[in-house]
């Protein structure tokens, strides 16, 4: 499987162009590897056959009676499987048939839930792995129920249960409403440290259950809950994890002794840089710590929202470059004020609405959109940092997206391109072309359905293998060219060009017998039909 082929654009009724007016970041998924269901199994044919768009439904069908090994890799990325395709698969005998049903994103969700209920695990983990898909509770009760039977035969302590049930809740925040709701009161308790998981009308839902619950103990433990999140927290208060005590330094009311022991820098765990951001600091400490030696306070603090004019100024004018970097984005500056400041790019702070990769899931809830009013204006700004942040909002209208697909920052150009669903085809293939920005996501672009595919021939000289790549979804290609690519000295320039259904038939054909690049040939559109019945009823060659 060439890289590319990760990829997959997902068009249901749910990723229209437009949601009540409003654009929608083009729906495309990185589709992860599985060693279940991607395994080398079958003949290379039979493999390539069960990825080919031009296979007719006798060809599939017949794929699944005699070479149901072959077809998981396929199936599982497929997005134009027929209805009665889908049918026989989801009843198949083999495990890792089914398996590829559970695992693509194309399949009726319907269909989907409905093995949650298949005998093997393995299958109803791929059901539940999928971030996208609305889970039921029922999906996460045999694995809370594990942990209950484990820890009713003394495998694991009061204190392990409840750690465990919170990795469920943090690993899969979809978890958190049946773990507040679930049989076993131990697991109940332990949801309350999961509700920050959750959106708000969610959260409060669960809260009031949990503060209002049929046993005294989740009452009293969910009462003490927040009862603690109120009160001083004291030096003797701090956590030895180290994300707890970040966590409880930044949000969490300190007592003076505790403020004092993190100035002092006793803690050895950043603690001056998470309290820096504390909204309940009092006003001289957050003063006092603008002289704080280290660059880290200094841009932390820089993340305040209470932050007063000459405060802003002194952060502007610091001699570290990060600090000034990070406080050039803090929204009680002018556009005048951030023309000013002399920053450095390269240290720009980790910004989460921006900087994961797309086929990396935050554990959090992504940040909302703001009020497109504020996305256009940044659009505008001279900072490219705040640029970026207008870049993602797939609402900007036509005039933002002309004037952010020219910017001169090659990251606001990358970002442009992957989260607006009407970004041009050329800035799509310039920044595939150009890489600067997260390389990992470079082959999402090729799977948006705006990529552009005219005139890529002229790109088979080029000493990109990706980019030489690129002449196979020219659909003028010139067939000797293709032919001549399926001789490239890299193997996936190969394998796209056996692929491509410009290759003359008489070469596809042959290469069917090639050791290398028959999957790749026997999944060509081109291949004539009757060439697949006669080669998915023959024994393996």
């Amino acid at each position: 499987m060439s890289t590319d082929d990760c990829w997959t654009a997902l068009r249901t009724a749910a990723d229209s162009s437009t949601n009540g007016g409003q654009l929608r970041t083009p729906g495309v998924f990185y589709v992860h590897g599985n060693l279940w269901l991607d395994g080398p199994a079958g003949d290379p044919v039979t493999r390539g056959l069960a990825g080919n768009p031009a296979a007719p439904v006798d060809v599939l069908l017949r794929l699944l009676d005699k070479h149901a090994e072959a077809v998981p890799a396929a199936f599982r990325r497929r997005a134009d499987l027929p209805s009665t395709v889908v049918a026989a698969a989801t009843r198949h005998p083999v495990a890792r048939v089914r398996g590829a049903l559970a695992a693509n994103p194309h399949v009726d969700p319907a269909i989907r839930l409905r093995l949650l209920d298949d005998p093997e695990r393995r299958v109803v983990d791929l059901v539940r792995a999928d971030p996208d898909l609305a889970l039921p509770d029922r999906a996460f009760l045999p694995y809370l129920d594990r942990l209950v039977e484990q820890f009713r035969r003394d495998l694991l302590t009061t204190v392990e249960l409840r750690g465990e049930v919170i990795e469920v809740g943090i690993r899969d925040q979809r978890s958190v409403s049946a773990i507040a709701t679930h049989p076993e009161p131990l697991v109940r308790a332990a949801a309350v440290d999961l509700l920050g998981l959750v959106h708000e009308t969610s959260r409060n839902r669960l809260r009031e259950a949990l503060l209002h619950d049929d046993v005294p103990e989740v009452r009293a433990a969910t009462a003490h809950f927040f009862a603690e999140r109120e009160r001083v927290q004291e030096p003797a208060d701090l956590p030895g994890n180290g994300y707890a005590y970040r966590g409880m330094l930044s949000e969490r009311r300190l007592s003076p002794a505790l403020i004092e022991y993190v100035l002092a820098d006793r803690d050895g765990w950043q603690g001056g840089e998470a309290m820096a951001t504390n909204p309940t600091l009092p006003p001289e400490v957050v003063e006092a710590m603008f002289e704080h030696p280290s660059a880290d306070v200094r841009r932390s603090l820089a993340l305040r929202d209470d932050l007063t004019t000459a405060q802003l100024a002194r952060l502007a004018a610091d001699a570290e470059a990060s600090v000034r970097t990070a406080v050039s984005v803090h929204p009680g500056l002018s556009e005048g004020d951030r023309a000013a400041i002399g920053i450095d790019l390269t240290t720009a702070p980790w910004d989460r609405r921006i900087d994961l990769c797309w086929h990396h899931r935050p554990v959090l809830p992504s940040p909302p959109l703001p009020p497109l009013t504020e996305s256009v204006r940044l659009a505008t700004s001279v900072n490219p940092l705040l640029r970026r942040r207008a870049a993602v909002d797939p609402r900007l209208p036509a005039d933002a997206v002309t004037t952010l697909a020219d910017d001169p920052d090659p990251v606001v150009r990358a970002l442009l391109a992957h989260h607006h669903p009407a970004a041009p085809p050329d800035l799509l293939l310039r920044v595939f072309r150009e890489h600067e920005h997260r390389r990992c996501d470079r082959y999402r672009l090729l799977a948006l359905p705006s990529f552009p595919t005219a005139a890529l021939a002229r790109f088979a000289p080029d000493r990109d293998p990706a980019v030489r790549r690129l002449v196979a979804r020219d659909p003028e290609a010139d067939p000797a060219l293709v032919d001549r690519l399926t001789h490239d000295p890299d193997a996936a320039v190969r394998h796209a060009m056996a692929a491509c259904p410009q290759l003359p038939v008489d070469r596809i054909v042959e290469l069917l017998d090639d050791t290398e690049l028959a999957e790749s040939a026997a999944a060509n559109p081109a291949l004539p039909v009757p060439v697949m019945r006669e080669r998915v009823s023959s024994p393996a060659r």
